[in-house]
Formats: C-alpha cells, structure tokens, sequence
C-alpha cells in the first residue's frame, strides 16, 4: 500500500536524524562537566594556598623567638662595636697628663737662689681636645691635643719671658700668653697663658 502525503511541503512533518536529539542532551552536560572541573580546579587551588599559608603562619610562629633572639644580638653587638670605637678614639687620642706636666716642668727656668721660687703653678686645669684642634690665631696654627690653663706667681716679666720663650722653642708646646700684672707693693707679679700639648709629640 502506497502512502502518499497531499499535504503543503510547509505542513508536512520533517524528520530529523536521531544524533541531533542525542547532541542536544550531551552538549549541556558537556559544558555543565567544563564548568565544574574549572570550578573545582579553583577550589582546590585555594585550598592549597590557604594551607601553604597557615603552614607559613605556623613556620613564623615557631621562629619568632628565635628571631627575637637575633635581633637582640644585633642590639647588644651594636651597642659593643661602640663601645670599641670609643675606646680605641680614647687609646688613640688619650692624653698622658703625668707626661704633659712633667714635660711642662722641664720648660721652667731655673730656681732661683732665694726661698721663693722665680715662678709657680697656682692654677692647672687641663682638658683634652678631641679631634684634635687647630687655630690660626694661636700656637702658629699647630695642631693641638689637649690645654692647660696655667696661672700663678713669677718673680719678674724676664723670668716670665724666658719661660714663654722656652715653651715657643719646644716641639711639644705652644703657648698663648694671656696677661702679666705686678702686685701691689711686692716684687712678684701674677701671671695667666693657656699651654697646647702639639698633635704628634706623643710617643
């Protein structure tokens, strides 16, 4: 029996082939798969930095007290190495005040004959200059290491200038004369200069 179909081809039904249906059920589960192996991927790069995290959290917990440790070294190892630019600055540029004095002895003319000697120390104050320090306007322009400001008694002004002039002739001194006043009805007059320890005379 032949079947003939009068109707209009736009009414007639169409029969698709069957691989359409099965691709229109398989490509959803395809991209829905797709987006949950993304997804999952995803969660499971977080979690393994959320751990990698707390396990760096966890490290630094466990060093901080060593860190404390080394930071208080650092500290007291500062603290040291200035101990030891102090002390080398004081062993470098230390002044041997039994040195400075006795070498300012030896400068004195010599004792006259009468009980009074022809001059004396009544004042001696002595302060170290560090760095050492220099002035045009006083010892030549040498350099200088420490100071003593000296004043007392001298016999007379040639006494007093041969004692400057034993201090200017020296190679470890330079003197800075300050002023000269005789006393009242006595023979001795008062005097005050200021003595520089010279940069390099010491041994």
């Amino acid at each position: 029996m032949i079947n003939v179909n009068l109707l209009p081809k736009n009414l007639r039904r169409v029969r698709e082939p069957g691989y359409w249906r099965l691709l229109a059920i398989v490509f959803p589960l395809l991209v829905l798969g797709i987006a949950f192996v993304f997804q999952m991927f995803a969660y499971q790069t977080e979690q393994n930095l959320r751990t990698e995290k707390q396990a760096r959290s966890d490290q630094l917990a466990l060093l901080q007290p060593y860190l404390r440790e080394q930071q208080s070294l650092l500290q007291r190892q500062r603290e040291l190495n200035q101990l030891i630019s102090v002390e080398k600055a004081v062993h470098q540029n230390r002044i041997l005040w039994t040195g400075e004095i006795a070498g300012l002895l030896e400068t004195l003319p010599p004792r006259g004959t009468g009980a009074q000697p022809n001059i004396d120390f009544k004042s001696l104050t002595m302060s170290a200059l560090n760095p050492p320090q220099s002035n045009p306007d006083k010892y030549e322009g040498k350099s200088v290491i420490a100071e003593m400001n000296v004043s007392g008694d001298v016999a007379g002004p040639d006494v007093l200038a041969q004692f400057i002039r034993a201090l200017e002739n020296s190679k470890s001194y330079g003197v800075s004369f300050h002023n000269a006043a005789r006393q009242n009805e006595s023979d001795l007059y008062t005097y005050t200069l200021t003595v520089g320890a010279l940069a390099g005379s010491q041994p």
